[in-house]
């Protein structure tokens, strides 16, 4: 309740003030450091700082005053600071955070697209860098890249090849339809057991691949920028169905084993240990985690198709904004050091992997090269790149819709639910949640 009063106080001091600056300030814009804050641990704090002493012994006239940060409390601090004009020339902004700023009259994140002669966007994908454009305005760009793949379990899928004389899933650069994908998990099934599955569920992969399917079937992103559905009864009900049958052929978990996984126990974890669980629906940033979890290389397959050629319900989420306080007084230099921050290959080498993957291909070309960033977590990075057709959007990780969706989807995969009953009930909740966002953050 607390955050909430917070949250709301700001909103309304964001929209009526007028910016107030200190009379008689002797500094010209200048001379006067950039102030620059973010969140993190004390890794992330050397990096960032380490990259900052980059800047500036590339421009000797430029100073850099760092004001690193832990997460609790950034969300309340910078929120107030935006509302009251204090805040930091530039600062890390979260991606759930933007609906909050974003969508009044004068926003109070500076719009990137004014200081374009300072930031090169060339090296960033448009889809990527447009995740931060709301109303035509350019409030953040991204720190870092993450979005969803399909992996595998490769000592699995040999012995599942060497039982069967079956080939490996297609990969990036290959093709296959959503009726091969289902196929394949089904032969996967009735070769390797019972208690098998090509595709693990947790809370939140389940839910964004429910997502991805139904942005698939629908033929756009669900959810727009102007938290609007972009789907229909008849595209939820598909996907359900869709759901269904990946359930009743072994390619999910049985129903009360996907519920289980929802809850966050150690089913998905355990089962994944084994082997049992032979892929994962994942975000590019855990690769690494599931080859450690299932003590295997890791596979990448091709995103199976619903025969279009676009993929609608690809995106690629910035892991975070770098964002310019609309009231700076710095702006230019505070661009300056934003460019470098994301493009050069100083910034990035000290940077790492510190903020995910770089946001250039530039960048990650750096990384690849010093060994930092390698194997199937680069491949599907990469290929994520190449394919997603989608652009981010503040409301597509919106708990209060995933939680509706997760909800609802357990009491129809355990059949306890109609697939009709379900997709009223979240047709229903989805136009009460959005109409209630919308409203909230003063979208026509």
């Amino acid at each position: 309740m607390k955050k909430k009063m917070v949250i709301g106080i700001a909103i309304l001091i964001i929209a009526t003030m007028v910016p107030v600056f200190a009379a008689g300030e002797s500094e010209t814009a200048a001379s006067k450091p950039v102030t620059f804050m973010w969140w993190g641990n004390e890794t992330r704090h050397a990096a960032t700082n380490a990259a900052v002493d980059q800047y500036m012994a590339a421009n000797p006239d430029k100073k850099v005053t760092t004001m690193p940060n832990p997460f609790d409390g950034y969300h309340d601090k910078i929120i107030i600071q935006l509302a009251n004009g204090t805040a930091p020339d530039l600062f890390c902004f979260s991606t759930e955070w933007m609906a909050e700023v974003a969508y009044t009259k004068n926003p109070v994140l500076k719009n990137l697209y004014d200081l374009s002669d300072y930031i090169d966007l060339s090296e960033l994908s448009e889809n990527l860098y447009k995740g931060g454009e709301i109303n035509g305005r350019l409030l953040g760009l991204p720190t870092g890249i993450s979005g969803w793949t399909y992996t595998y379990n490769i000592n699995k899928l040999q012995e599942y090849v060497q039982k069967t004389g079956n080939s490996l899933p297609p990969g990036p650069g290959e093709s296959w339809t959503f009726e091969e994908f289902i196929q394949y998990g089904k032969d996967f099934h009735d070769a390797m057991g019972p208690s098998s599955a090509l595709i693990a569920t947790t809370k939140d992969s389940l839910s964004h691949f429910l997502v991805h399917v139904l942005s698939e079937i629908a033929g756009a992103y669900y959810v727009n920028d102007q938290a609007q559905m972009q789907f229909t009864r008849s595209d939820l009900v598909e996907t359900l169905n869709l759901f269904e049958r990946m359930t009743d052929v072994g390619l999910l978990p049985a129903g009360r084993q996907q519920v289980e996984s929802l809850s966050g126990t150690t089913v998905t974890t355990t089962n994944v240990a084994a082997g049992n669980w032979a892929g994962w629906y994942c975000w590019t940033s855990n690769v690494a985690e599931n080859e450690d979890t299932s003590n295997s290389p890791v596979g990448i397959m091709a995103y199976p198709s619903l025969g279009r050629p676009e993929a609608d319900g690809l995106f690629v989420r910035p892991a975070q904004f770098w964002a310019i306080s609309r009231d700076s007084k710095n702006a230019e230099d505070a661009a300056r050091l934003l460019n470098f921050i994301v493009n050069d290959p100083k910034s990035i080498a000290e940077l790492e992997l510190q903020r995910s993957v770089p946001p250039t291909e530039a960048g990650q070309k750096v990384l690849a090269d010093m060994g930092v960033l390698s194997g199937p977590a680069y491949e599907s990075t990469r290929y994520l790149m190449q394919s997603a057709d989608s652009k981010y959007t503040p409301f597509i990780l919106v708990a209060e819709l995933t939680e509706a969706l997760r909800n609802e989807y357990s009491k129809f995969i355990v059949g306890s639910q109609t697939v009709d009953k379900t997709a009223d009930s979240l047709m229903s909740q989805f136009d009460s949640i959005l109409s209630r966002i919308r409203k909230t953050n003063g979208i026509e």
